[in-house]
């Protein structure tokens, strides 16, 4: 395919995104905190069930935000199973995002609050990075 047919196909991927998302958002809208609740339960029910979920030792799982499937029974249950957790750690005026391992559940309320209003470890706050040390497999 020549360049121009390629610049024409990635604005209108681009287009397509863009439509998605804001159809999904007003979707979003539409459900109630409660339907928002009893989905997230019932997600959180199938991961936890899942055997790549129970053969695995150490889960990355982000921290959810209000409208997204709440992961905060996900997380409980790492922590009950002994495993270990690891959620993102992004860098300010960057794409960057490591997984951090996170020591508790309850620990998460104590964690800093960035300007999405989502808790996460301070950037000078040294952890253990899921995605740098031996055993991660991202196909799990």
């Amino acid at each position: 395919m020549e360049r121009s047919g390629s610049g024409a196909m990635a604005a209108v991927l681009q287009a397509a995104k863009r439509a998605l998302r804001a159809e999904l958002k007003r979707r979003l809208r539409e459900l109630s905190p409660a339907e928002k609740l009893r989905q997230s339960l019932l997600l959180g029910a199938q991961v936890v069930e899942h055997s790549k979920y129970r053969a695995s030792h150490r889960i990355a799982v982000f921290l959810s935000m209000p409208d997204e499937v709440q992961t905060a029974e996900i997380i409980k249950d790492i922590f009950q199973q002994g495993k270990e957790c690891f959620i993102p750690q992004y860098k300010q005026r960057s794409n960057h995002m490591d997984m951090v391992k996170l020591a508790s559940y309850e620990e998460i309320a104590s964690l800093p609050v960035t300007s999405w209003n989502i808790h996460q470890p301070a950037e000078d706050d040294a952890r253990e990075d899921a995605l740098g040390v031996p055993g991660y497999d991202p196909g799990v």
